[in-house]
């Protein structure tokens, strides 16, 4: 107990906050469902939402309008308990070293992205759905909380600071490198929750993937940089070899696009910015300072995985007898 209280209490403050109000919206949540009215009628999708006590702050497209707040709040409820402990140890491990590796301002903004922004980009998906088809249990029955998205975009990160870590499972049996780990997590997971019937997490660990990658790619500061263009974290290198060529054609498309659109800088400019940061004029140090940012995380990461396996020391001061 006062091992798990000391690694509670060396959490950096925005993972502790954050995981604070993912148990505390969990648990409001599960407690408010207890007390569901049965009365016995059969209703539509719409009116079970009606009588969901939980509608507060679980989000769901149909009803985000009258509780606009559920954009927020939806990410940080989770209706089911396994998927609610894995979700604690989420926040408290990956969280902790992206908060490390970022400083808390840089994850903060990094999990407002990966936790609304993809909540927001289903429900226009959903509402397109729903002119479609016309079904009401697109607006109303489906869910869109939990941290699907989330997880998404900590596979992505990990992927950028330590691809070429190994994880070791079943005491070194089944072992991958963390440059797989996204690939893993968004075929795994959407076969996970398709069998559960969970549409909502399956559209939000796909859009937390692409739209962690973007931020990450283009958008999050650096010191003066925006993004990281290197090699490495390509949008290529996301997937098998066989389909790299097709992946390159597409990605570069789209990027064309962007970039004619101003949503985001051409590599030229990104090198030129990089180097002159460095206080270079011409040489192109993005992979440079790309690798060097991967080096310090991989040490970091191995620091505090062996200050985790290490014991620590007895106080001694608790083994010595009552004085008189």
């Amino acid at each position: 107990m006062r091992k798990a209280l000391a690694f509670l209490n060396g959490l950096p403050p925005a993972t502790k906050l954050i995981t604070f109000l993912y148990l505390l919206f969990s648990i409001a949540t599960f407690v408010l469902q207890k007390r569901e009215i049965k009365d016995g009628i059969d209703r539509d999708a719409m009116g079970r939402v009606e009588i969901d006590p939980g509608r507060f702050f679980i989000l769901r497209p149909g009803t985000v309008i009258s509780y606009p707040w559920s954009l927020a709040t939806g990410a940080l409820v989770e209706t089911n308990l396994l998927f609610a402990v894995f979700g604690v140890l989420a926040l408290c491990t990956v969280g902790c070293f992206l908060e490390r590796q970022w400083g808390t301002r840089g994850y903060a903004q990094f999990m407002l992205v990966v936790s609304i922004v993809p909540a927001l980009t289903a429900i226009l998906l959903l509402v397109a759905a729903y002119a479609v088809i016309q079904r009401a249990e697109l607006l109303y029955a489906t869910q869109l909380c939990g941290l699907a998205a989330v997880v998404s975009g900590y596979t992505v990160g990990l992927k950028q600071l330590v691809p070429d870590y190994s994880i070791k499972l079943f005491r070194g049996s089944v072992s991958f490198r963390v440059n797989d780990l996204p690939g893993v997590y968004t075929l795994v997971a959407p076969i996970m929750f398709s069998l559960l019937g969970n549409v909502g997490s399956v559209l939000l660990v796909n859009i937390g993937f692409f739209e962690a990658f973007i931020y990450l790619r283009f958008y999050k500061r650096s010191g003066t940089l925006r993004g990281d263009r290197s090699q490495a974290f390509a949008f290529t290198t996301f997937f098998p070899e066989f389909i790299r060529p097709f992946v390159g054609r597409l990605s570069n498309a789209i990027y064309g696009v962007a970039v004619k659109f101003k949503l985001v800088t051409p590599d030229e400019g990104y090198q030129q910015a990089a180097g002159l940061e460095e206080g270079l004029s011409t040489e192109p140090v993005v992979e440079t300072d790309a690798d060097r940012r991967r080096a310090l995380a991989t040490k970091a990461l191995d620091i505090r995985l062996e200050s985790i396996a290490s014991p620590q020391p007895a106080d001694p001061s608790s083994s010595k007898p009552d004085e008189a």
